[in-house]
C-alpha cells in the first residue's frame, strides 16, 4: 500500500515537471518569435523613416548567433532589382544598410566617366553597388571622395574599354589613371576589360554581367585587370590576365 501511494505522489510530480519544461519551452520559443518579429518591424520602420519611402520585406536572418549583427534584405520600388542590406547591431542595436550605394550609382558614373574618357578615349564607366551597409552618417550630399572611403573597399568600378594599342600602352594607362583617383583622393576597385573590335557599343547596364564574365567572354574580352586601392592610394592588389 505504501509503495502504490509513493508511485503514485512521484508518477504526480513528473507529470508537473513535464508540463512546466514544455511550457517553459513554448514560453521560450513563443519570446524568440516575437523578439523576431519585433526586430523586424523596428529595421522596417527605421529603413521608412529615414528615407520616407516604403520597402518590400524579402527575409530576415537571425539563426547566425556569432554574427554581431541581424541581417535583413529588403527591396525599393525605385531600385526594384537590387537587394538592399539592412544590419541592426545586436549590443548597440545601431541600424546600418546600403541603400545610399544604389542613389550614389549615378553621381559616380557621370564623375567618374568624365575622368576615365580622358585616358581611354573609347570606354564606359559602370558602378557596381550593393556593397557593405555604411555607416548612417553617410548622406546624400556626401562628396565622392569621402564615400569612397567609407565603402571601406573603395568604389567598385568595371571599366570596358576599346583601345587596339592596349597590350603596349596598358601599364602606362592605368598608372595615369591611378594617379588621378589619387588626386581626387577616390579609392577604387577597378575591374578593366579591354574589349574586341566593334564590342564596346554593344556593352550595357543589363547585359554587362553576362557578357563580361558569362559563356560569351572569350568572345568579346582580349585581356581582363583587377586592381585594388589601399588608404594611399596605391594599388595593393594589380594582375592582368589574357583572354
Amino acid at each position: 500500500m505504501v509503495e502504490k501511494i509513493a508511485i503514485g505522489i512521484i508518477s504526480i510530480i513528473l507529470a508537473i515537471g513535464v508540463c512546466g519544461c514544455m511550457s517553459n519551452n513554448n514560453d521560450s520559443k513563443k519570446d524568440v518569435v516575437q523578439q523576431e518579429g519585433s526586430v523586424k518591424d523596428m529595421m522596417m520602420e527605421h529603413m521608412r523613416e529615414k528615407y520616407n519611402e516604403e520597402f518590400e520585406f524579402v527575409n530576415i536572418n537571425t539563426e547566425v548567433w556569432t554574427a554581431p549583427y541581424t541581417e535583413m534584405i529588403v527591396k525599393s520600388e525605385k531600385f526594384p532589382n537590387h537587394r538592399i542590406v539592412v544590419q541592426r547591431y545586436k549590443e548597440t542595436g545601431a541600424i546600418v544598410d546600403n541603400y545610399m550605394d544604389f542613389h550614389m550609382k549615378e553621381r559616380i558614373e557621370e564623375e567618374l566617366t568624365e575622368i576615365v574618357k580622358k585616358i581611354y578615349p573609347k570606354s564606359k564607366v559602370f558602378y557596381r553597388p550593393g556593397g557593405r551597409p555604411v555607416p548612417n552618417s553617410v548622406t546624400p550630399d556626401i562628396s565622392i571622395a569621402e564615400y569612397s572611403i567609407e565603402t571601406i573597399i573603395g568604389l567598385a568600378l568595371t571599366i570596358c574599354i576599346e583601345d587596339p594599342d592596349y597590350e603596349t600602352n596598358k601599364e602606362e594607362k592605368i598608372e595615369e589613371l591611378r594617379k588621378v583617383l589619387e588626386e581626387k583622393k577616390y579609392m577604387c576597385k577597378l575591374d578593366i576589360y579591354y574589349l574586341d573590335k566593334n564590342k564596346l557599343n554593344l556593352v550595357s547596364e543589363d547585359n554587362r554581367s553576362e557578357f563580361l564574365t558569362g559563356s560569351t567572354r572569350k568572345e568579346w574580352v582580349l585581356m581582363r585587370g583587377d586592381f585594388s586601392m589601399d588608404e594611399s592610394f596605391k594599388f595593393r592588389y594589380y594582375d592582368w590576365r589574357e583572354f
